[in-house]
């Protein structure tokens, strides 16, 4: 009996859990508020991202009025960052270099200059 609960429970995880954390290993870095790109687009690997086990709020945060990092995971870049800065939040496109370069920064891996980002094919 022990066996068949054990085997719902992981039938039921199997069913249920990938769907919801379902997403392309690799995206383009595009979207329409920032305009025409100077530089070739970024392509950035999610799942390399996530199997270095960083913190999803890293990325996916939502700070309230003292700063403090509430999560937000799922939610995404232009959820908040519009194509101009307001107020204290800065613009789409300075969120993914600041973002991008702080933790590469930080981490001492990853890409640094914008040609490594930014590559030309």
């Amino acid at each position: 009996m022990t066996y068949i609960k054990l085997f719902l429970v992981v039938l039921v995880l199997a069913v249920f859990v990938p769907p919801a954390h379902s997403q392309d290993d690799t995206f383009v870095l595009n979207h329409s508020d920032i305009g025409k790109h100077q530089r070739p687009l970024v392509e950035f690997n999610h799942k390399l991202h996530a199997e270095n086990k960083l913190d999803c709020t890293r990325c996916h945060h939502d700070f309230d009025a003292f700063l403090n990092n509430r999560g937000g995971e799922g939610q995404t870049c232009d959820s908040c960052h519009k194509k101009e800065a307001e107020d204290d939040q800065p613009s789409l496109k300075d969120a993914f270099h600041f973002q991008c370069k702080t933790c590469h920064e930080n981490m001492k891996t990853g890409p640094l200059t914008c040609g490594e980002c930014h590559v030309r094919k």
